[in-house]
């Protein structure tokens, strides 16, 4: 089975998982593919848990946090 990336960033694929959390609220996280020397490397619970008033708010808060967590990583000496 194929998925598709929400967005790609630095060659990291990022994917979100958005669920409903009650009084309307969504929460949301995501994972991360990258293609490395032994396969792809997934990490799963990367970013988040973020919390929106709208499902597209919880995506675009996780994805920000994601980003960051990205860019903190390649920081990395």
């Amino acid at each position: 089975m194929s998925r598709i990336p929400d967005t790609v960033y630095h060659g990291y694929e990022i994917f979100t998982v958005i669920l409903p959390i009650g009084d309307g609220r969504w929460s949301a996280t995501s994972e991360i593919e990258s293609n490395g020397a032994e396969g792809i490397d997934i990490s799963q619970g990367f970013g988040g848990p973020c919390e929106g008033n709208t499902m597209e708010e919880a995506r675009a808060l996780v994805l920000v946090d994601t980003k960051q967590k990205i860019d903190d990583l390649l920081a990395e000496p």
